[in-house]
């Protein structure tokens, strides 16, 4: 039978996560360039897109570079790898750190929909929604990760609960214990576990809910307002629509589908794939960089941009292409609005 936790940790792990971190800081570099360089019509989305960038570049980072650690499942425990961190930050206090940055990501996301829903009601001229919904969201999806810190850092056993349970459960781990930097958690100990746990999968449920609303009410607007713009309007925005609706999914699968699995193996108390599920931290570790290729490539602008610095790179001659106008609305007033909107409310 497989063993719940190895007696030494894998070789290739922490140069992994380096090699991750050292590849995803010149991509979101690429992507701020890109955002705050070469949009000039964005105004202020570009605000929106540059914060979700920057809180998924810094949860990112986080896992790769500054505080790296390694997880045992299902015993559901870890320990962080940089000693110099270790000697100021225990792994516990690492975690809740980690989570709380991590729920910026929401945050985030919420806040690049609400501007997209708001820029396209904002064509019709007889629009004057007050937002008091989204505002109410946008605040307590700001307050969400202080609670969801919160709970986390109250999730903590104590030393005589950790032993116990690694002792009665997982005993092959007890040489672990010696180690400061070591954590367990036990659902069945502290009840804190599940309130921070299952809370925070219901909140990001019911936002990314409501995200896929924004996102596909959006379009209808569009489609009922695409007589009153012109074609090239309407591409504007539901480019902008696609491209952001593209950097939310395609690499948050990368953070949920890792989560689903390790939840699967802590309640299967699978020890077969303890190993398995502790790398799952490199797919989760990598979804920053993911999004900003993931924008880059939908964006026809920045995929001209690129390839002409590419091409000037390597010395090769750049081939004439028609010049593609900015992919999102190019009005003062609509994309201020919003911003105007939350300052005058």
């Amino acid at each position: 039978m497989p063993a719940p936790c190895p007696e030494t940790l894998p070789a290739y792990y922490m140069p992994t996560l380096h090699v991750i971190g050292a590849i995803s800081i010149p991509m979101n570099v690429l992507g701020f360039y890109m955002v705050w360089f070469q949009s000039p019509g964005m105004q202020g989305y570009k605000y929106c897109l540059c914060y979700m960038q920057s809180v998924s570049m810094l949860t990112e980072l986080y896992m790769s570079w500054i505080c790296p650690s390694y997880f045992f499942f299902p015993l559901a425990g870890g320990y962080i790898l940089e000693e110099n961190f270790r000697r100021f930050v225990s792994t516990h206090a690492s975690l809740t750190i980690w989570v709380f940055i991590f729920c910026f990501v929401l945050s985030a996301a919420l806040t690049c929909f609400v501007y997209r829903h708001n820029a396209a009601a904002q064509i019709n001229q007889d629009y004057s929604g007050k937002m008091y919904f989204e505002k109410l969201l946008l605040v307590l999806t700001h307050i969400f990760p202080f609670f969801t810190g919160f709970g986390t850092w109250m999730s903590q056993l104590t030393y005589e609960q950790k032993y116990d349970y690694v002792r009665q459960n997982y005993p092959q781990c007890l040489s672990w214990m010696a180690y400061d930097g070591f954590e367990a958690y036990n659902w069945q100990v502290n009840t804190w576990i599940p309130v921070a746990g299952l809370g925070g999968i219901g909140w990001v449920f019911v936002v990314a809910s409501y995200c896929l609303y924004l996102g596909v009410h959006t379009m209808m607007i569009l489609q009922r307002l695409r007589a009153h713009m012109s074609p090239q309007t309407y591409q504007m925005h539901r480019t902008a629509l696609i491209s952001l609706t593209m950097q939310m999914v395609i690499p948050g699968m990368l953070l949920t589908t890792p989560l689903y699995m390790i939840l699967v193996v802590i309640m299967t108390n699978s020890l077969a794939f303890e190993e398995l599920a502790s790398t799952f931290s490199f797919l989760m570790s990598s979804h920053s960089m993911c999004q900003c290729f993931v924008m880059v490539m939908s964006n026809g602008v920045y995929r001209r941009v690129l390839k002409e610095k590419v091409f000037r790179l390597l010395r090769l001659p750049v081939p004439n292409e028609s010049q593609v106008g900015s992919l999102v609305e190019p009005s003062m007033r609509i994309s201020n609005n919003f911003v105007g909107t939350v300052l005058n409310a």
